[in-house]
């Protein structure tokens, strides 16, 4: 499915090109003038690690943004799925809180008269026989 990249024309993506050109372009001088106090002060290794930094940075920005660009042609970017239209289930019940209890070893039998505890350890069970691991203490 080739990619349509018409959408970059718009309004908001063109306030987007400007900010991240304005920004790029910004840290293209700084790192020129890094550089430029690096070599006034006999090449100070520590100007010339900010000047590289600078372009680094400035890579990077240009990088992300075309990255972003190339998300959103692909559909993975959609402005309209972060905001869901349903409201969000309610419980019917609040959740009580419970207070912690420490785990038992597995070798121990789940408390008496705790019917649900043993019904999910039987599940699990089942789950791990089902997904080829055999008890290997047997």
């Amino acid at each position: 499915m080739p990619r349509s990249y018409r959408f970059v024309l718009a309004p908001k993506w063109v306030f987007g090109h400007l900010l991240v050109l304005a920004g790029a372009v910004t840290m293209g001088f700084l790192g020129h003038w890094q550089l430029d106090v690096s070599n006034a002060k006999h090449f100070s290794l520590q100007n010339f690690g900010y000047a590289l930094q600078w372009w680094a940075f400035a890579v990077f920005t240009l990088g992300m943004w075309l990255r972003i660009l190339r998300d959103a042609a692909s559909g993975r970017y959609t402005s309209s799925g972060s905001h869901p239209t349903e409201p969000l289930p309610q419980l019917a019940e609040p959740v009580a809180y419970r207070r912690y209890v420490m785990p038992q070893s597995a070798d121990a039998p789940p408390p008496a008269g705790d019917d649900t505890h043993a019904a999910y350890n039987a599940y699990l069970a089942g789950l791990n026989r089902t997904a080829g691991y055999a008890d290997e203490e047997s």
